[in-house]
């Protein structure tokens, strides 16, 4: 009994040690309470030199009462401790502190806790100087000897230092834009997180900080995870502070405050405005407003947080609002605020946005004051240099706008000083990665409008070089389409300067860099690593086992995996290690330089060997089809065309499409939409199809034999239009069409990259299958019976009966004797999956459902109770070696959205990116019967019942022409269907 008597009052005594080290409260120490359980332990030892640790403790308590008494009561507190630690002797202390430093544990408490102190002040100093370099390397420094010298058996004095030193990582990033610090704050944070226990009195603080941390993480990737989780942090935190309220409200005076309240209610509010800005949600805006009042309300001059609480508040408003959030913060703030500077600016941006709207010179003039204010009061080496820069030159060319001379419609009076601005900063070496961008895609306007191509031509290239910084691997498919949606159109504007200052290699390659990103992420490491694997198959493993965690998707509720780790921190250190990884391949191994990386110019003109590839750049400053020749690269300027051209032609096509989807329609006898479809293939023959044709010598009749082969790349809105069948059709007895059916045979690819990634994997299957003489051993031409897998999912809950379905699954298994057949209920998601690494052929009809936001959840439903269906995300992480001819008869199947099309990111270049070298899909919703009547054709063409994969692009443009020649007066028929690969 007196020995569980002895380990309660011991445990009771550490805690108040731990409390104090992390909070330094008096009462913890010089309570009542405190002096009786020192003397009850103290009765409860026999023998001091036995029992350090009991001892130890009671001297840790009076030697931490000697730092906080003064006189005469200070120095018999410190006799004490003296005294009791001489009783202790040297002590053994291995079991108490597991393994720590051979030091009673009152002594490291008080010692870690003057360590904290002088952590604490320091820090406090860096924040009061704006983030100073020096100030906050010395906090980093001494946080870190704390955590250094903390035995992990002190568990609360740990996780206390562990969050100092998160905080402070937090603060250089912010100040010096170094991603590392920021993903470092957060592990340590975690850390800390599982060190505190749930009555840890810092677990409001700690809540609060890696919730912050989240949050400018998100901010700076879009992690969606990020800012999930800031949210959740945030309300912790909240009401950690409220229930710390409550206790000092229900306290012997009835009225202190916790200064914490105001500060949660804000951060929490940020972290929601975010999320509604991201997701749209009104509830999330709505909350993050009432919290900001209710923090503005709960904070007064003087309180620490009352210049960012405005802050916030004021970007969670608008209107008068927003600017009397941000005065009267200024208004309450001494000069040398650290939260001043971030004020004036905000103020200033939204001076000039009045200024854009037509605003008075002295708007102008004060938005410049405030601004001259901001950058005086912040260090030349702080990112917030940066952000003032390029708040400063949008002021000047708002300025521009109002009042400048023009030459040509555009502002030029003080364009040099707006360009200056721009340029230091994109170029200032702690600007974060998207001011930076937003600084470079202004300074190459500029240049443009200064009709300086070179200028805006670097500033664009520049740009473009950032995306892998914004998409990295670890970012999830739908928050690097988040990301790419603000940046569209800005590879096609970059690669139009280019071709303006006469480098039109540097714009194909800009195109490929900026174009279908997701898709080169998933065509990084599938690449042929064949010869990585033979000098080193350990490490091409260890790319190999990366790539693969990579591309498994994140669980869908997140949840934790060790050490208070997310799917997000497991993702953000496997992407360390594949950059590292890759990194050091590329300098380390001689031929290895562009290992893994876009392929150079030289290979991509290589793709022309089989027929010409044609990339039609489409941009606000010019358009230009890059053609790619056995003879080389050449431009054909297309005056023509235009980016606000096509965006009316877009919007007029698909408003039309939309009204075939009525199901009463009579589709014969509704001419005025046929008649807008033939309007906009006209148009693509005039503006695009026929210059390029033209100068490519295609004119469908001097060929012998079938006309020849050409492969598309369009880029931006194009990429919903139907290049293919541009052309007049409706016109008769030219010796020369002026259609693209009949004077070539089209295929589609989303970037020339692709098409060489699909061509070399065909090519290496033909390596591996050397036979023992040398010789290569073609690929079957001809498909085996077993080859072929046929899903049929005609009836789905919820979706429109599809009748020709089972239909055309029933005739294509009479044609196709010996083929797989999935239908119905059979044709569940895991079974087709399963399926497919068996068989080198799929035809698939059934519902295809394209997602425009969010092309990575576009899907062919199946039949699955759990609504599963198979996404652009599950068939691109598929590897099919065996893979030929992917048959879409699905709705769609290879459309896209506006926001995003230069991902081109649909289910058939899914089905590319996965192994097929042929995919036929469509581009929108089509007749069931025309659908069934092309599907026929195609496969006789083909050869079926032994059909041969390399016909594909041709049996499907016969079929195509042939049902055109029946229906030339409605191409909604026959205009969808396409073929994309080899």
């Amino acid at each position: 009994m007196a020995l569980q008597l002895r380990d309660e009052l011991t445990r009771a005594l550490l805690a108040r040690l731990s409390l104090f080290a992390a909070t330094m409260d008096r009462d913890a120490v010089l309570a009542p309470e405190a002096t009786r359980q020192a003397r009850e332990l103290m009765s409860c030892v026999a023998d001091p030199a036995r029992d350090p640790q009991a001892v130890g403790a009671v001297a840790g308590l009076y030697r931490a009462r000697s730092m906080l008494l003064t006189g005469e009561a200070a120095a018999e507190a410190l006799a004490v401790a003296d005294a009791l630690q001489g009783l202790a002797g040297p002590g053994d202390d291995e079991e108490a502190l597991d393994d720590g430093p051979d030091e009673p544990a009152g002594d490291i408490v008080a010692r870690l806790a003057e360590l904290d102190r002088r952590g604490a002040l320091l820090e406090q100093a860096a924040v009061d100087s704006h983030g100073d370099v020096e100030l906050l390397a010395q906090a980093e420094e001494a946080t870190r000897a704390t955590v250094s010298a903390t035995p992990r058996a002190l568990l609360p004095q740990r996780a206390s230092a562990l969050r100092r030193l998160g905080s402070i990582l937090r603060l250089r990033y912010e100040a010096h834009g170094d991603p590392a610090r920021l993903d470092e704050a957060i592990q340590v944070l975690r850390e800390a997180e599982v060190s505190h226990g749930s009555g840890h009195p810092e677990r409001g603080a700690l809540a609060t900080t890696l919730g912050v941390a989240l949050r400018l993480r998100y901010e700076r990737t879009n992690a969606l995870g990020d800012l999930e989780e800031s949210v959740r942090f945030g309300r912790v935190a909240l009401a950690a502070a409220d229930d710390d309220r409550r206790a000092a409200l229900s306290g012997p005076d009835g009225t202190e405050e916790d200064p914490n309240w105001a500060g949660c209610l804000h951060n929490l509010g940020i972290a929601l405005r975010l999320r509604h800005e991201r997701l749209g949600e009104p509830g999330d805006l709505q909350e993050a407003q009432r919290l900001g009042r209710e923090a503005a309300a709960a904070s007064v001059p003087g309180h620490p947080g009352f210049g960012m609480i405005r802050l916030g508040l004021g970007n969670a408003t608008t209107g008068e609002e927003r600017i009397a959030a941000y005065e009267q913060a200024l208004a309450g703030l001494p000069s040398g605020d650290p939260a001043r500077p971030r004020l004036l600016g905000s103020l200033a941006d939204a001076l000039t946005q009045i200024c854009v709207r037509g605003g008075s010179p002295a708007v102008a003039a004060r938005a410049g004051a405030l601004l001259d204010e901001a950058l005086a009061a912040v260090p030349d080496a702080h990112s917030d240099q940066a952000q003032l820069l390029y708040l400063r030159g949008r002021l000047l060319v708002a300025g521009l706008l109002r009042t400048g001379t023009t030459l040509g419609g555009v502002p030029t009076r003080g364009l040099d000083d707006a360009l200056r601005c721009h340029r230091a900063a994109a170029t200032h070496p702690a600007a974060t990665p998207r001011v930076r961008l937003w600084a470079l895609t202004h300074w190459a306007n500029l240049a443009m409008v200064a009709d300086d191509v070179r200028q805006a031509a670097q500033a664009y290239e520049d740009a473009v070089a950032l995306l892998p910084v914004l998409t990295p691997r670890n970012l999830t498919d739908t928050d690097a389409e988040h990301t790419l949606t603000a940046l569209s159109g800005l590879a096609c504007d970059a690669a139009a300067c280019h071709v303006a200052a006469g480098d039109p290699e540097r714009a194909l390659a800009l195109l490929e860099l900026g174009r279908g990103v997701l898709l080169g992420r998933g065509l990084q490491g599938r690449d042929d690593m064949s010869e990585l694997a033979r000098q080193d198959p350990h490490t091409a493993e260890r790319l190999l086992t990366l790539r693969a965690a990579l591309d498994t998707p994140a669980p869908a509720d997140a949840d934790r995996v060790t050490d208070g780790a997310t799917a997000a921190d497991t993702r953000h250190v496997l992407a360390g290690e594949w950059h590292d990884l890759l990194t050091e391949i590329r300098t380390t191994r001689p031929g290895f330089r562009y290992f893994l990386q876009p392929p150079p110019v030289s290979d991509l003109l290589a793709q022309a060997a089989d027929g010409p590839v044609v990339v039609v750049n489409v941009s606000r400053f010019r358009c230009d089809a890059l053609l790619l020749t056995r003879d080389g690269l050449r431009v054909v300027p297309l005056p023509g065309l235009t980016l606000d051209g096509v965006r009316q032609d877009v919007e007029a096509f698909l408003t039309a499409l939309r009204g075939f989807t009525d199901p009463e329609r009579d589709l014969l006898a509704d001419p005025d939409r046929q008649d807008v479809l033939d309007l906009v293939l006209r148009r693509l023959w005039d503006t695009v199809a026929g210059p390029v044709l033209d100068a490519l010598g295609l004119d469908g009749v001097s060929a012998r034999s079938s006309p020849r082969r050409l492969w598309w790349v369009p880029t931006g809105p194009l990429t919903l239009l139907p290049l293919h069948a541009a052309g007049h059709h409706r016109e008769a007895g030219r010796a020369v069409p002026r259609t693209v059916l009949d004077r070539a045979v089209s295929s589609y690819t989303p970037t020339v990259r692709a098409l060489a990634h699909t061509r070399g994997r065909a090519e290496h299957a033909r390596r591996r299958s050397r036979e023992g003489d040398g010789r290569i051993r073609p690929l079957p031409r001809r498909a085996a019976p077993d080859g072929f897998l046929i899903v049929s999912v005609a009836e789905v809950p919820g979706a429109e009966s599809l009748e020709r379905a089972a239909e055309e699954a029933s005739l294509l298994a009479r044609t196709l004797a010996g083929a797989r057949v999935l239908d119905g209920a059979d044709a569940t998601r895991g079974r087709v999956l399963e399926e497919l690494g068996h068989h080198g052929w799929l035809h698939f009809c059934g519902h295809g459902v394209t997602e425009p936001d969010s092309p990575s959840r576009s899907r062919l439903v199946v039949h699955d109770p759990a609504d599963r269906h198979l996404t652009v995300a599950d068939i691109s992480r598929l590897d099919l070696p065996g893979a030929e001819l992917a048959y879409l008869s699905a709705c769609g199947t290879a459309g896209t959205g506006a926001a995003l099309a230069d991902e081109a990111l649909h289910l058939a270049s899914a089905l590319q990116l996965a192994g097929y070298r042929h995919v036929v899909g469509t581009l929108w919703e089509t007749d069931d019967a025309v659908a069934l009547e092309l599907a026929e054709r195609t496969y006789s063409a083909l050869g079926a019942p032994r059909p041969v994969a390399e016909r594909s692009a041709q049996a499907l443009h016969t079929a195509v022409r042939a049902v055109r020649d029946l229906y030339r007066d409605s191409p909604w028929f026959w205009a969808a269907h396409v073929h994309v690969g080899m």
